[in-house]
């Protein structure tokens, strides 16, 4: 406990000492997410994960000496707001039944959604005041946090050891019970599939470097970093992101084609590799894996009635009790069993909504296919249910995708329109002069300057 009155005391003076610098806010909490595993935080602080209390902390921080910006936030939000809160009054709404408490419900709300929902709300205050260059840093305070994930996750593929947290990670993770040596790397968050995910995601933040020739360094770096993760499914969404990366940049068409054949080359070079290898022996023979999913959605299908409205009526520990041979795997069929299907579908429904929103350009189609990308990892997985890095990477790759579209509204700079925006702004009928609309005099940031 009183670790924990300490980091909440830190947490507060970082939110004081940079509250006029919402970069550092957004991004000091985004890395001790990625190096600081769940399992390690729970040992050593109770709550929220340190992240999470920066992060409440700074949003403390800036609704009391900053709310004119603040309100400026909560004014483009209220639809997320009114359906993240619709979210939360669907799992208070269980304490009603003898198989949820209300003191647990609050406090899964409280540690598992509600900070990283906060987070993503700061994305957009980043996006307000430095758009496509403020989120680009914390793009590459990211990028370089990964050159020391990657350097982790091949140690621990050359060593078989997690090496740092090590024995925590044993003790709290029933998947590394009685293993002597691991079987995918996981860097420094909780799992092989968690990693992967996070390197699909990281081919996407790849959209914001300048140079071709160091983002396609960085894409194979991912790549095999996914390879590394050994999840299959994160596997091929970021070889998907890859491509729609190297056909979003600006550069020409010959060096799109180059950078494409390059990567291919790569994938093909990275598939003959140890970690290639393993991939594809996983696929050959996953030990059970997939027959474990199929279990798991049988029983959904056959018992989905019990836990439409509210969480299901018996034990929800499914591997414990013997009922089924691993979890559920989907997140989302966990949060229905624990709360009810609608419960989970009102979130999986507003996640796919706000990546799908911001397809309105370049920029944020690339962010919402990263966003994607997670949405798929944890239909395959525990994922965010677990407190593990998923809980915060989705709201995070939804608050990059907020450039698709509070950065066409601001004019940034680094946000071009997409196909769609493009036809509709060369249509005729579409033009001022055309509508009898006169030409708007507001003014708009470019690049972080003012013009009228």
């Amino acid at each position: 406990m009183t670790l924990t009155l300490i980091l909440m005391g830190a947490s507060l003076i970082f939110a004081l000492l940079f509250a006029s610098r919402p970069l550092i806010l957004v991004s000091a909490p985004i890395l001790i997410r990625l190096f600081l595993p769940a399992y390690q935080a729970s040992e050593w602080f109770n709550g929220l994960h340190p992240a999470g209390y920066m992060v409440m902390a700074s949003a403390l921080v800036q609704t009391i000496f900053y709310w004119p910006r603040v309100k400026k936030v909560l004014r483009s939000s209220y639809l997320e707001i009114a359906v993240f809160l619709l979210f939360c009054a669907l799992i208070m709404a269980n304490v009603l039944s003898i198989f949820n408490s209300f003191t647990g419900s609050l406090i899964n709300i409280a540690v598992v959604y509600l900070p990283p929902f906060v987070l993503y709300l700061m994305f957009k205050m980043v996006v307000f005041r430095s758009g496509f260059e403020g989120l680009r840093k914390v793009a590459w305070a990211m990028h370089l946090a990964m050159l020391v994930q990657m350097y982790m996750a091949i140690r621990q593929h050359i060593t078989g050891h997690i090496i740092v947290f090590e024995e925590t990670a044993k003790s709290a993770l029933w998947q590394l019970q009685g293993i002597d040596e691991i079987e995918r790397s996981q860097g420094f968050v909780e799992t092989g599939l968690d990693f992967t995910a996070l390197c699909a995601f990281m081919v996407a933040l790849t959209y914001f470097i300048r140079n071709p020739i160091l983002r396609w360094a960085f894409i194979g770096l991912y790549l095999y970093g996914a390879l590394l993760g050994n999840g299959r499914a994160s596997v091929v969404a970021a070889a998907v992101t890859a491509v729609v990366v190297i056909l979003a940049g600006k550069e020409r068409i010959p060096t799109k084609l180059a950078g494409l054949v390059l990567m291919g080359g790569t994938a093909v070079w990275l598939l003959g590799t140890e970690a290639g290898q393993a991939l594809n022996a996983k696929i050959e023979d996953d030990g059970g894996s997939s027959e474990l999913r199929e279990e798991a959605y049988r029983w959904v299908e056959g018992h989905w009635h019990l836990f439409t409205f509210s969480g299901y009526p018996g034990s929800r520990d499914f591997r414990g009790s013997g009922i089924l041979g691993s979890s559920l795997e989907n997140a989302y069929l966990i949060v229905g069993a624990d709360y009810g299907l609608i419960t989970a579908a009102v979130l999986l429904l507003l996640q796919f909504f706000l990546a799908v929103r911001n397809m309105r350009n370049t920029a944020g189609i690339v962010m919402a296919v990263g966003a994607l990308d997670l949405v798929v990892n944890n239909l395959t997985n525990s994922g965010f249910t677990s407190n593990q890095a998923g809980a915060y990477l989705l709201w995070i790759a939804l608050g990059f995708a907020t450039i698709g579209k509070h950065g066409s509204e601001y004019g940034y700079a680094g946000c071009r329109p997409g196909l769609l925006a493009q036809w509709r702004r060369n249509t005729p009928s579409a033009r001022p002069e055309n509508t009898g609309s006169a030409p708007s005099n507001e003014t708009v940031l470019v690049g972080g300057q003012t013009h009228g």
